[in-house]
């Protein structure tokens, strides 16, 4: 399309049209931000208070953001549960951890937390949930001699990576997350959720 035609419907933009499409650029390329934050979110097909079947998703979103963090050889030392009600009301709720952590078990716990105080303050059904972490650092916490179970569930999540990394996420599941293969098809990706979203 000719520079005119663009400059006579857009303007000044119509020119920055012109010129990217030809791939006139004089901008400094500069490599994408890393991220501050990780989350996963879904919406449900039907609004629900269903206690069990809101964990069970908050148990698989957390796990994937869990995933996430290690893959990504982070930790993180904020915790966000999102909520959205029948009514398109969002809520977001925050807690720091005392220690950074990539567990999933921490951060599905965390989020449970936070859940049931949000589940008590409002009667609505919830449209849509999500879990995510901020405040990411390096992985360096000062290990604990006497507390062999934190060093358990860490070799576990590395476990149960490398078995998902081979067979797909799905391939091994706590038991919560069996009460998704009824609500969500799935993949080798893991469970199709609706509107799945992973956001930076």
């Amino acid at each position: 399309m000719p520079l005119t035609t663009l400059k006579s419907h857009f303007g000044v933009f119509g020119e920055l049209l012109w010129r990217y499409s030809r791939g006139i650029d004089d901008r400094k390329v500069e490599p994408p931000a890393e991220a501050k934050s990780i989350s996963r979110e879904t919406t449900f097909g039907q609004d629900t208070r269903d206690r069990s079947r809101l964990k069970a998703t908050l148990r698989y979103l957390s796990e994937r953001v869990g995933s996430q963090l290690r893959q990504r050889d982070k930790q993180a030392r904020c915790v966000i549960l999102k909520l959205r009600y029948a009514d398109f009301t969002t809520i977001t709720r925050h807690h720091t951890l005392r220690q950074a952590s990539d567990s999933d078990q921490t951060i599905f716990d965390t989020g449970v937390e936070l859940l049931n105080q949000a589940l008590s303050q409002e009667k609505q059904k919830v449209r849509l949930i999500g879990i995510g972490v901020s405040s990411l650092t390096e992985p360096a916490k000062q290990l604990d001699m006497l507390d062999l179970s934190a060093q358990r569930l860490e070799r576990l999540n590395k476990a149960v990576d490398r078995i998902r990394k081979k067979y797909g996420f799905t391939a091994i599941q706590t038991g919560r997350t069996l009460l998704l293969k009824d609500i969500f098809p799935s993949g080798e990706e893991g469970y199709t959720l609706h509107t799945p979203s992973l956001s930076r």
